[in-house]
């Protein structure tokens, strides 16, 4: 595990609190399987012994400059709310899983952790060979973050038990493509993991 990092991709107001712009229409879903308290329980694991905690956060400038000109689905609104802004509440990790004095906060613009942010700089800066991913959701920036890990290199493990999405049938797709980018564990193995 000393090579190992735990990442904890959009699990903040704006995607998973039920006044989110976001959240509002996805929290029922996210939350129905225990998610939150099962990433709760593997951010206790991961810090009880000192592993790397990094938390990414969607953000924008005021403007949302970052983004292209076409925005579609669930994220055409990027730009209508104050939820997107760095430094707003929606920007910010949820209370539940707060971060901790020693937690790395980095903010992205899309579904992809790596794309235009320092995450691939801090990661092997300090020796990381394995990242282990909760957040939401799996279609958007989990499943894309996991995916770039595996191909930059990264041996990658999703605790899947952490993880929501859009709906059960395209969460459930999801486990099955990623299967192929790394290793589908959860919250009650990675604790072992740790202290195994």
């Amino acid at each position: 595990m000393q090579n190992s990092a735990l990442l904890v991709l959009h699990y903040q107001n704006s995607v998973t609190h039920p006044k989110g712009v976001w959240g509002k229409n996805m929290y029922a879903q996210i939350s129905k399987n225990g998610a939150y308290e099962n990433a709760r329980a593997a951010l206790s694991s991961a810090r009880s012994v000192v592993l790397p905690v990094v938390y990414v956060n969607v953000a924008c400038r005021p403007g949302a400059p970052e983004l292209p000109d076409a925005l579609y689905g669930i994220v055409e609104n990027a730009r209508d709310t104050e939820d997107c802004l760095s430094g707003s509440w929606g920007a910010q990790p949820i209370d539940e899983l707060a971060p901790e004095k020693n937690d790395i906060q980095i903010e992205n613009f899309n579904s992809d952790a790596f794309q235009g942010t320092a995450l691939d700089q801090f990661l092997r800066a300090r020796g990381i060979t394995t990242v282990y991913l909760i957040g939401q959701v799996i279609e958007h920036v989990v499943g894309t973050t996991m995916k770039r890990a595996a191909n930059s290199g990264y041996s990658t493990v999703l605790l899947a038990d952490c993880v929501g999405g859009y709906s059960d049938m395209t969460r459930d797709a999801m486990l099955d493509i990623l299967a192929g980018y790394g290793r589908i564990s959860d919250s009650n193995e990675f604790a072992q993991e740790v202290h195994g």
